[in-house]
């Protein structure tokens, strides 16, 4: 399979308490004399949020923390929710790509378009016991421990996995391919996170591990 490198984030459960101003910070005066856009001042507040995040992972190097990514989270109990900064960086990355004025911007919600993707994806957090094993950066297998010993008692590793979905339009190959001229399929590749794994020498140590983490076309 695939894979790319994920870059780890320094707080994996980070949340976020407040009103978008408290948040973002005081927001200039549009350029009407009127109230921002709300489209303008997500984006600031997402700007502002992954560049606090940047400054703590600087901040935080020798710490534990340092060690988890957007789509590893320790808890006591499973995620009710998709990791907040992996849906703020998706959220920027679309924006960066699209390269639109902000005017664009404003009319570029996907269910006004009707746009659908070229492959449809499932994401999911799952447990160590749901993986078992896994393939590290030097093609070993290895074990994913279930659970992480902390000072207070012990919390379980999740893992947000992203794949394609068997059940979506996956059989003629990716939406909006010409099939007449080209062969096309959606296939599902992986990216590397830190995880608490046991290697077959019963070494317990974090390594990077493979884990799925989008559906892509490919031709």
């Amino acid at each position: 399979a695939s894979v790319r490198g994920q870059s780890g984030l320094a707080y994996p459960g980070l949340r976020t308490h407040g009103t978008l101003e408290s948040i973002g910070g005081p927001m200039g005066s549009s350029r009407g004399g009127g109230l921002p856009s709300l489209t303008d001042t997500f984006e600031h507040v997402i700007e502002e949020l992954l560049e606090e995040e940047q400054n703590l992972r600087q901040s935080e190097e020798n710490k534990d923390s340092d060690m988890y990514s957007s789509r590893v989270m320790l808890s006591t109990q499973v995620p009710l929710e998709p990791p907040l900064l992996f849906l703020l960086e998706e959220y920027k990355n679309y924006l960066d790509a699209a390269n639109m004025s902000m005017r664009v911007r404003r009319h570029s919600d996907p269910a006004r378009r009707g746009e659908l993707s070229v492959c449809d994806s499932i994401s999911e957090w799952v447990t160590a016991a749901d993986k078992k094993t896994a393939i590290d950066m030097a093609g070993q297998t290895v074990t994913v421990l279930e659970k992480v010993p902390v000072p207070k008692g012990q919390l379980k590793q999740y893992f947000y996995e992203t794949k394609c979905n068997p059940m979506g339009y996956m059989k003629e190959g990716c939406r909006g391919i010409d099939k007449r001229y080209w062969n096309s399929q959606c296939r599902t590749t992986q990216s590397y996170v830190r995880a608490l794994t046991m290697d077959s020498k019963k070494k317990v140590g974090w390594r990077f591990i493979r884990i799925d983490t989008s559906c892509v076309c490919t031709l």
